[in-house]
Parts: C-alpha cells; structure tokens; sequence
C-alpha cells in the first residue's frame, strides 16, 4: 500500500496555487449570490450566518443546512500525498468528473483547479476539509451549482455523517448486547509448526501469478488440514494479511495466498509510474476464478495433505468482493447499471470510492453471473466493496456462512452502502455482522505503520488481533464443525459485545433493511 501512496507522480507535481478564492457565488437559474469564503469557514466552525449566507441558506432544507455545516468540516483521513497518487489513477480522475458537477465553469478549468485544491487541502496533516479545498481553490471566485451541492449534501449525510452515530443506534436494537467471546484469547498463536512455501501458476490471462503458502507439520495423509485462502484488497500484496495466515496455520490450518495480477500493489504502482501496462478496467470482477485455480494448485501440488474439499476464504476490500461471490452472492449486472447511472447525472455527485470504482465495468464486461466454487464452506469478508455489483436479492445466494466486517470510519468502502444494505439481503444461518467503531479501511492491514493514524485508525495492532480472533473462531465452527466454539453472534435479534477500546465491537446474527431504515430514516439500497 505505501509504496503506491508515496509514489509521486502525475498531479503531485502541481506547485502550489499562486493565489487562492476569496468569494464563492452559489447560483440556481438565475437566482446568484456570491459570499466571502471567510464567512462560510466562520459558518462551519459554529459562528452565526453573516447576512450574504443567510439569504443563501434559505435555499436549504433544515436537514441540508445542518449536512453542509458538517460536510465543510469534516475530515477525511486523507494526506496530501494520497490525494495526489488517487487523483492519478483511473478512479480519482473519476472523482473529479464527479466534483466538477459543482462548478460552473468549464469542465477542464475546473478539473484542474479542483485537483490542484484537493492536494493543497489535504497538506495541513488533519485529513481533509471541504472548507480547506475551497479556501485553496487557485482562481478567484468559485461558481456553485446549487442542485450538486444539494446531492453531494445528501450523500454526505447517508455516508460519512451517519458513521457518526450508526454504532450507537445499531448497539440499540434489539435485545441489550451480551458480553461475547474474548477475542486476544482467540487470536494466541498455536503451538504447530508450519512450513512456508512460494510458488507460481499460470492463469487464465498472465503467465505467471505469485503465490505462497504455509502448510502445518500436522498436515498427514490422514489428517489432512482445512485450507484457508487469503484475497488481498487493492494495490495490496500476499502479505498485507499473511499475519491471520500465521496465526491459523499455527493451530493446523494449510494457508495460502496470492498477488492478483491485475490490482496487486506491483502491478498498480508499475502502471502509475510508466512501467507497466494500466490494467484493464473491469479485470477485477474475474478474481474469484483466480482464488479457484489457486485451490486448483494447492489440490495439484499438495492435496495429500491438504483438504481442498474443505476450504474457507478470507478477503479485504476488493478481495471482500472475490469472495463473497465464491460464496455464492450472484452478479447482479443490471443494479450495477442502474447504480452507475447517476454517474452520469449532471445534478448526483457520487463520492463514494467503491462505486465510482464499480462502475468502470458496465457494458465491458462478459455478464456472467456465478463464481460460486463448492469447495468453499465458509466465508470472511472484510471492508468488503459489494454494492451495487451485488443487489439485496443477489446477496439472498450466499450459500456458506459468512462473517461481514465493517469498519464505521471507512472512507473508502463506506459502511453504510457497501457492507451493512447488503447484509441485509444474506439468509445463510450462522452468518455474521461485525462492526468496528472506529476502524478504517486501512485498520486490518499489515505494513501500513508508516502512514498517519488518521488514515490507519487507531491502535492497528488490537485491530490485527481482533480480526486474527475473529477468523480463528468463526472458521473453526463452520470449517472444523467444532459446534463447541464460541458463537460471535446471538441467535436473534441481540448482540455480542466484543473488543477493546478503542476498537469495540458489536456483532450481530441478523439485520433487516425495517432495522436499518430505523437507524436511518430514507436509507436506500444504492446509493
């Protein structure tokens, strides 16, 4: 992951703007009023509307005055480098596509002064403000499309602000939650040996992919071991997660992973640079068969020892995807093309990373819909991105249990849209919500210490042994049938406290789409 965010290319090199905007005009047909920045910066640290924003504020809803006051100090855990390295890429000139819907100018102005504004307001080192990217906006005056703004407040209401709260108001349904099991018990290392070993294959379109794994000196022909296979996120690596591999392969579990060949961290950072080939932009969807030859070649290469009947998968982010459709959640090819619609909606801004990335695919892609593989039993998705390529009724396919986990500070797959609405749609027995306070997108992940905590949560190390406890025990019930393992949630409508702060976390058996429209009146299923 670093070595693609302090990679400096493309838009990091934009100097700094000579001057900066002073005023911001909001226009509406013809209606126009233009204010200071200084007084909205006043407005969204609590002062008073001067008389310029209080005519323009009538234009607002009570609810929108309330989101734009939040929205122009909320901070994103997003550095100057990162804001230049995503504007770079594919997705983040996507974004600015999405941003310049606000501005009344023409679309290459403003594209450039808005990726300029982007990285000067993210150097202050609190992650980025909404105020700050306004006040570094190189040209004089900023015109406001009063409709965009309208939208981006409503998504930044459904997204980022809810975050603020949806633990409290998940904690609060249902049943009082019970104490549930200790997780840093779970998460001790075993006591069995374990062999690492590197190797390659041959895939469906690359030559060669990278792959290793960790096989248990208990591992006998009549012991076999349960395969465990880990699927790294995005411009991740193998190891990002090898730690949760160490960990169960100490307790007799064979472990292996891979670098896909399309969205590993080598094959992103060559393309950013020059190096490489920019991967094509629907790649991802076919990861799933991927993970499938990777069991393939563990059945091929050592499946005397090893169980590849009996296999359960782990994923992060993009990898949350690759397996939650090896367990069974179908490609819902047309919610994905009405998701991406609003894309192209000159008055919807979409902000949010995992659907911006999602809707790369659309109309390029073989519309299959079934990466099922049978041999998998049992499923942990972690910051999965999920909506809108899989719909509720599509996520109602989850054929094994699975274990959700949402971090309440992701950014980058937000809770709301791409983990907690498509839980909703699973009807699997013994599959699980868990939901983390405080965690980002980045909290599971192993070789990110270098990056600020804004970015990486609080306290990584209690996040790696949360998900460490949380995998050992909900593959050893499901995988190893050990019925006698803890459960980490309740049969019901409770839930289970668990964690340490400043990481709690709450975890829940069931969720209903009525639930989540309690916690958050107009909640809908795309966003």
């Amino acid at each position: 992951m670093k070595r693609f965010l302090y990679a400096v290319i493309g838009l990091g090199v934009l100097a700094a703007p000579a001057s900066s905007a002073e005023r911001i005009s909001f226009q509406l047909g013809e209606f126009e009023r233009s204010i200071p920045i200084d007084e909205l910066a006043n407005y969204a640290a609590g002062g008073l509307p001067a008389t310029e924003l209080a005519d323009v504020l009538r234009l607002f809803k009570p609810s929108e005055k309330l989101a734009l006051r939040k929205a122009l100090k909320q901070s994103v855990p997003v550095n100057a480098v990162m804001a230049s390295n995503y504007l770079s890429t594919a997705v983040g000139k996507r974004t600015i596509q999405q941003l310049v819907k606000l501005i009344n100018q023409p679309t290459d102005v403003a594209g450039n002064a808005l990726a300029s504004a982007l990285i000067e307001g993210a150097a202050n080192g609190d992650g980025l403000r909404l105020i700050d990217v306004l006040q570094a906006y190189p040209l004089p005056s900023i015109p406001v499309n009063v409709s965009a703004v309208g939208s981006l407040l409503r998504s930044l209401t459904q997204e980022f602000n809810l975050q603020n709260k949806l633990y409290a108001r998940l904690t609060a349904l249902g049943e009082p939650p019970e104490t549930g099991p200790d997780l840093q018990v779970a998460a001790q290392q075993g006591k069995i040996g374990f062999e690492q070993v590197s190797f390659s294959f041959k895939g469906r379109v690359v030559d060669s992919i990278k792959a290793g794994v960790y096989l248990p000196e208990t591992a006998t022909s009549t012991n076999q071991a349960p395969l465990v296979v880990l699927a790294p996120g995005l411009n991740t690596d193998m190891n990002a997660l090898l730690y949760v591999g160490q960990t169960l392969a100490s307790h007799g579990y064979a472990v292996a992973s891979l670098d896909f060949p399309f969205t590993s961290a080598d094959t992103m950072t060559a393309a950013i640079e020059g190096t490489g080939a920019i991967p094509p932009a629907n790649a991802w969807y076919r990861q799933p068969i991927t993970v499938s030859k990777l069991i393939d070649q563990v059945e091929k290469r050592w499946g005397k020892w090893v169980d590849t009947q009996r296999v359960g998968v782990l994923g992060q982010s993009l990898g949350g995807y690759t397996v939650t459709a090896l367990a069974g959640a179908q490609l819902d090819w047309p919610n994905l093309v009405r998701g991406c619609e609003q894309l192209n909606d000159p008055s919807t801004v979409v902000l949010n990373p995992a659907i911006v990335w999602q809707c790369a695919a659309p109309g390029r892609v073989v519309k299959r819909t079934s990466f099922r593989d049978p041999r998998v039993k049992v499923a942990v998705a972690v910051n999965p991105v999920t909506n809108p390529i899989f719909s509720r009724r599509s996520m109602s396919r989850v054929a094994v249990p699975m274990l959700v986990i949402a971090g309440m500070k992701d950014v980058f797959a937000p809770p709301v849209s791409q983990q907690l609405t498509s839980f909703t749609g699973i009807r699997q027995t013994g599959s699980v919500l868990a939901v983390q306070k405080n965690g980002t997108h980045l909290s599971f992940l192993d070789a990110t210490s270098n990056l600020p905590p804004v970015i990486t949560g609080p306290d990584q190390p209690l996040a790696r042994q949360e998900l460490r406890g949380m995998a050992k025990l909900f593959f050893d019930r499901h995988l190893l049938d050990q019925a006698g393992t803890l459960p980490l949630a309740p049969v019901g409508n409770g839930a289970f406290r668990s964690g340490s702060a400043p990481l709690p976390l709450l975890f829940r058996s069931s969720l209903t789409m009525q639930q989540l429209e309690t916690v958050e009146p107009g909640l809908k299923e795309v966003p």
